[in-house]
Parts: C-alpha cells; structure tokens; sequence
C-alpha cells in the first residue's frame, strides 16, 4: 500500500479491517490510463468541464442566430455536459461497451454569409477540448490515388488512438469541413475513372458510423449547397443534427449592428442621429456579411471626409479625433455601396418602370386594385400565402410595367425579376437551373416578389407549328405547383400575349388569378394620355377627339408612346396630322 499517489501527488493510506458490509470502489489514476473500468465498483472519476469556465455566452459576438445556437448546444453538447459514469446509465449495451452514442455531426447550411463559419469558430472556442481541426473542403482533394482518403483517416487519427486508450474518458475531437459539399456530392453523380468524390464519401461514412464507433468526435460541416450532400451522410447515426442559418429578421439585423458598431459607441465615434433600429428596419434581406460590409462602407466615406484633395494623398490630422461616423455614412453606403444578394435590385426594376405610370382608363385601375390585393393576400397571416397572378393582354399593352408597379408597391424585402432577355442564348437545362435558383432564392425570404415576364419567350413558343421547350414548361409547371416552405410567402406575377397557348399548354391553371391588360380603344383613352404627358394644347387635343371618334383602333401604351416620340420630332404645325396617320393605318392594318 506504500507509494500511492494521485495526480503526481503521494496519498496517506488508511489501514482498517473490512466488515461483510464494506464496500470496494475503484479508480482510474489519470486520464491517460489505458485501464477502461465498467462495472457497479467503478468509483465517480473527476470530470472535466466541456464548457470552457472562463466563457460568456453574452460576448460570442453572434446576432440574431440565439435559436440556432440554442438547438446546437441541445443536440450536440447537452449531454456530454454529463459524466461518462451518468451516460452510461442511458446508453444501450453492446459487446464491446455501455454507453449512450452522442451526436458526431452537425451540418450548418444556408445562404452565403449568414454566420455558419462564425458559429463553428465559436464553438471551438466556447469547448474545453482540444483545438479544432479546421478543413477547407478542397484541401482534402488529392492528385494522387489513394491520397484524399489518407487524408480523411488522419484527420479522425489522434480521436481513434485516445478512444482505444481511454474509451469514454476521452476528450472531445472537433472537425470542422467547410464548404464540404466539395468533397461529399452525391455518389455516382461525378464523372471520371478514378471516383475520387465517391471513395472520400465512403471513408467519412465509416469514420463517423462504421464497425468502430467513436463517441468522442463532432464533425461540423458547412455549406451553400445541402441538396448537393450525399443522402447517406445525413442520416442519424452521422451528421444527424442540420440546421439552416437563414437571414436574420429584423431584431437579428439590430444585434448584428449593435456588434459591429459597440467599438464605435465606445469611443465616442458613432453620431447620436445614427438609429440602430431604423438602420435594421431598411436593411431587409440583408445577411450578417452584408450589414458588417455596410458599417465598413459608412466609415470609409466617413474617412474619405477627412482626405485632402491635392497633388498627394495626406490626412487631415487636426481633424481626425473630431471623426464621426453618421446617418448621412450609412444611407450613403446603402443606396451605392452595398445591395442584399436576396433583396431586390433598384436598377432591374428601374429598367421596367421607364417613364412613369399613366393611368388612361378604368381599366388601369383595376388591374391596380387587383394588384393591390394580391399583395394584401400574400402577406395576411391567415391566407395560404402562395399567390400566382397572370397578366393576360395584347402586345406593348404595358403588361411588364404594371407586374412592376406592383412588385415595387408591395415593399418585399426579396423581389427578382426573371425575363427572357436574361437567357438569351441559354440552353433548355441552362433555363431551368435559373429558374430553380430563383424560386430557391424567393423561399429564403419571408416574403418575396418574383415577375416572370414575357412567359412564352421563356418558353420559346412560336405560332408555326407550335414549337415550345417542353422541358422549360414541365420547370415552370413544377415551380407554379410547388409551395413555400414553412412561414415562406411569395407573389408570383408572370405576363403573356399568348393566352390561348397557355391554356392549351395547361399552363394557364397554375395561376390563381388571372388579370386582363387592355390596350386604348376610345379617344377618351388617347386624350388621357395626352394631358398626362403634355407637349399638346387643349385645342388640339379636342381636334384630335373628335377625328377619332369614327375611327376603329387598339392601340397599346407602350405603342402609343413610341408613337408619340417619333410623333414630336416632326415640326409643331404637322404633329396632329402625324398622330392621325398613325391612327388611320392602325384601322388599316398597316
């Protein structure tokens, strides 16, 4: 009994004689033992902590992502909190040990720069294990054969050798894969003879739940692209735990804003006018990247106030420590510097929305109203929230103008225009992943705006034959058909001329409503347009009413206009006469 010691450290023994009662409890020495002890005299071996003693969860410098993080600790580190004594106790029982199987992977997915990196940078540093091993998905990727798999089984080397010492008082080993859907795509999806992709996959498999199980290991992963992840590896049992990091709302934008600008109102540089809850309210959309991208963008022109305009680049320096940035700084970076990839481009709609709207008509009204409420039934909370329209109209009826009147007027944070312009030389498959992407980019959104415009060109319909890309409309009948996720919203406005090939085509009954353009057909309508855009005196505008009166024409705004321009580059004495011509060879046919 001489020389006991724990911890490096000698221990007094205490001699006695033993009773029929006494009981005999035993102990590992020290973690690294190569002694596994199971049984009921397996004495309370000292725990340590997996949660670093010296971490505070209100400085992880992680916003708006409180639930996500919330789950993760739920599911992955819940109950290695426990002592291995107390785990064992859940576990089932097997040959070789008694202990409960721990989650070993967590897979974090969603839009680019939404925090998933963060968090796993995070969670190294909220562990009291050992550093995490971070892999860059690509770098596993060898020229050689045989290599990428070498690599694989080293990263989970050092985990396997201190399980086989020590078993469940082993520590916790963190991998860490980002973007790993470049090293784990779905088996049998890549070419090539070597089948790289498809090996590496079977080696993590077994790695994670093969014929020897490791209890002390986390693999997180992270990716853009979780459709591209093979199947196999997102069962329970491997990479169990999926999350979406999605975009932050409108309280997440707040604290993301508040970590990123808390240096600035520490010293004093942050101008009282700048409304942190304000700022949040106008960024929709936005995801953490782009809110940070936002306050360097507002201290840069902040700065560049303080740059001397000369032959040479030279600070102010008097007026540095008088630096601050304001709201001016940040609505400046938000109108040229920074836009949300998921939110909706000024320019695109701005292209659409040339030269104003000119209401000519009641018939302009009501597609108004109508459009009115179909935003008011995509956003209700007690509606379906999934709502297809179809503008239905001859040409150059001002179709496209009006689904983007009404797109701009609903305010979504995501709106995307998708038009046949955008695919011009595109392939059949070409067309239908850009479609995909943008109803997958739509549901990421709380609510999102999506035009199709001109829907037959996107479809390449020609009257002679018909000819059309059945394989585009299979995608948009598919796409029209399929509801939003969970508490996803989204308006889809689509315009036609060919309303007939769309019924035939089956396509017109994937629309919930259907809303009719009309073109001008009474000289009210072309007075209308008239006094709207000026350039004509009262008399002529009566003379040209009353002309018209016997005339038969349908002419569409946006012809009309055309007509108008042409129209006033002739001299102020034959710009009647010019505009009665033109209405007399539309009754013509000309």
């Amino acid at each position: 009994m001489e020389g006991i010691t724990f911890n490096s450290q000698p221990q007094e023994c205490h001699f006695g004689p033993l009773s029929p009662n006494a009981v005999v409890i035993f102990d590992r020495s020290s973690e690294g033992s190569q002694l596994n002890l199971i049984g009921r005299s397996k004495g309370k071996s000292t725990h340590k902590a997996l949660i670093n003693p010296d971490w505070d969860f209100q400085q992880m410098g992680i916003g708006g992502l409180d639930k996500e993080f919330s789950d993760i600790f739920r599911r992955a580190f819940a109950s290695r909190v426990f002592p291995p004594e107390f785990i064992e106790q859940l576990g089932e029982y097997d040959s070789s040990t008694i202990s409960m199987k721990h989650v070993r992977g967590i897979l974090l997915f969603g839009p680019p720069g939404t925090g998933k990196t963060l968090i796993a940078r995070q969670i190294g540093k909220m562990l009291n294990a050992r550093e995490p091993k971070i892999v860059n998905g690509p770098e596993i990727l060898d020229k050689f054969v045989g290599e990428s798999e070498s690599k694989m089984r080293k990263l989970f080397a050092d985990a396997e050798e201190e399980w086989r010492r020590c078993g469940s008082n082993s520590g916790l080993h963190i991998i860490i894969f980002d973007e790993i859907d470049a090293i784990c795509k779905q088996r049998g999806s890549m070419t090539g003879a070597t089948g790289v992709h498809d090996t590496v996959v079977n080696q993590l498999l077994t790695k994670l739940d093969g014929v020897e199980q490791l209890n002390n290991i986390l693999v997180i992963g992270m990716t853009n692209r979780k459709d591209m992840i093979d199947e196999a590896l997102l069962r329970p049992g491997r990479i169990e735990v999926q999350l979406e990091i999605s975009l932050p709302d409108e309280n997440g934008r707040v604290q993301i804003l508040k970590i990123h600008t808390a240096r600035m109102r520490e010293y004093n540089k942050l101008d009282p006018s700048v409304n942190i809850a304000e700022l949040a309210h106008k960024t929709k959309n936005f995801s953490g990247a782009e809110l940070e991208g936002l306050v360097r963008a507002a201290q840069s022109s902040a700065m560049n106030r303080l740059v001397k305009a000369g032959g040479k680049v030279q600070v102010d320096e008097d007026a540095v420590e008088k630096l601050m940035i304001t709201s001016d700084d940040f609505e400046h970076a938000l109108e040229h510097d920074v836009k949300p990839a998921f939110g909706y481009n000024d320019e695109d709609l701005g292209r659409l929305l040339y030269g104003g709207l000119i209401c000519w008509g009641d018939s302009v009204t009501k597609v108004l109203d109508s459009g009115d409420l179909l935003i008011k039934e995509t956003a209700a909370p007690d509606t379906r929230g999934f709502v297809r329209a179809l503008l239905a109209g001859p040409a150059n009826s001002g179709k496209t103008y009006l689904a983007a009147h009404i797109a701009k007027k609903s305010e979504f944070p995501f709106i995307k225009v998708c038009s046949p312009e955008d695919m011009v030389g595109y392939t059949e498959s070409a067309k239908c992943s850009q479609l995909r992407k943008i109803f997958e980019d739509a549901y990421k959104s709380p609510l999102g705006c999506i035009i199709i415009d001109n829907i037959e060109r996107l479809l390449d319909y020609s009257p002679i034959g018909p000819r059309y890309s059945n394989l585009v409309l299979q995608a948009l009948l598919v796409l029209l058909g399929k509801r939003p996720p969970k508490n996803r919203r989204l308006l889809i406005i689509a315009t036609t001329s060919t309303e007939h090939f769309l019924r035939e085509a089956n396509l017109l009954y994937s629309f919930s409503s259907i809303i009719n353009v009309e073109c001008l057909t009474k000289p009210e309508h072309v007075c209308a347009v008239l006094e709207e855009i000026g350039g004509f005196e009262s008399k002529e505008i009566n003379c040209i009413k009353s002309k018209l009166i016997n005339v038969k024409f349908s002419f569409g705004i946006k012809h009309m206009l055309e007509v108008l321009d042409f129209v006033k580059q002739g001299g102020r004495e034959y710009q009647v006469d010019l505009l009665l011509e033109s209405f007399e060879r539309e009754e013509l046919g000309i």
